[in-house]
């Protein structure tokens, strides 16, 4: 298993718009997801802080399926209510952000 997780910043109020862009995922984008190999993604919202965490099991078929952009209306109206959304350079997602600790229980 393999697993990344991404910060970005909203404009100011944003938060419930993202919220409502989610709700539901188009499902042309949940396709690409299945389709990528990712099998649990989960974000969190914290006023216009958005965090997410997601694990899949191949960086090659991230990079051949989350490459393509299968719902550009959808994507367009994310990006434009992102206030800092910085790109990972190795793979099609948000930046990827460091692991500081995991737990993994007994």
């Amino acid at each position: 298993m393999k697993q990344a997780a991404f910060h970005l910043v909203l404009k100011p109020g944003m938060g419930q718009r993202y919220v409502d862009l989610h709700s539901p995922v188009p499902p042309e984008i949940s396709q690409q997801l299945s389709h990528a190999g990712i099998y649990n993604f989960s974000i969190f919202c914290d006023g216009d802080h958005i965090f997410g965490v997601l694990n899949y099991e191949d960086e090659s078929q991230i990079k051949e399926f989350l490459g393509k952009d299968v719902s550009p209306a959808w994507t367009k109206e994310i990006i434009s209510i992102c206030d800092y959304r910085e790109v990972d350079s190795e793979l099609p997602l948000l930046k990827r952000l460091p692991r500081v600790f995991r737990f993994e229980g007994v």
